[in-house]
């Protein structure tokens, strides 16, 4: 039930929750109305798919030198959605304006969230769980913009309580949410003291 046939092509049910996550926060940029985030963001999601894609090149040369059409068909796997999360947190930071990466931080926050009930409901696990998942990450997303990196390290210890449910504490996933909280706490400068 993880794998989805549309036409000839068959997908992966996570690869299917990463699309309708960035589908999902770019509508609520849009929402938003703020062009240059939207902008960041869109040229993000482009660059994590083509890193990701094409990191196959670097991890499986010989492959794809034997069938060319293997890039059409293979990507990176783990190795390339890291080389691909590092390549977009540094656009992030050459790109984003200092003012927007509060923002930004919400939006990947919001991507999570997205990803992972659409992912739940794609492979049929939508039960309690997942559905405490998601109303622990609306409210976190409810909160306000100012307090952004403790809000960052509170929805990266709710996804961890999730992955640990499923034994997945320390999987590639969870140390992806733990990279992105590192990151972002990092490059989110503190209101200076009133």
């Amino acid at each position: 039930m993880n794998w989805f046939t549309i036409g000839s092509l068959t997908v992966h049910a996570s690869q299917l929750a990463v699309i309708a996550a960035f589908f999902i926060s770019a509508i609520v940029l849009w929402l938003k109305k703020d062009k240059v985030l939207l902008d960041v963001y869109g040229n993000a999601v482009f660059l994590f798919i083509a890193v990701w894609k094409l990191s196959i090149l670097l991890f499986s040369f010989s492959l794809v030198m034997q069938a060319p059409l293997s890039l059409l068909y293979f990507n990176g796997g783990w190795k390339g959605v890291w080389l691909a999360f590092i390549f977009v947190l540094l656009y992030i930071v050459w790109k984003c304006p200092a003012e927007k990466r509060a923002l930004a931080a919400w939006i990947w926050m919001l991507t999570g969230v997205s990803f992972e009930i659409v992912l739940a409901l794609l492979t049929g696990q939508a039960v309690l769980w997942p559905l405490i998942q998601l109303a622990g990450g609306v409210v976190l997303l409810a909160i306000p913009m100012k307090q952004i990196r403790g809000t960052v390290w509170l929805f990266t210890l709710w996804q961890l309580l999730f992955e640990s449910l499923t034994a997945e504490l320390f999987s590639s996933g969870g140390l992806l949410y733990i990279g992105a909280a590192l990151f972002f706490t990092l490059i989110i400068r503190r209101d200076p003291v009133e």
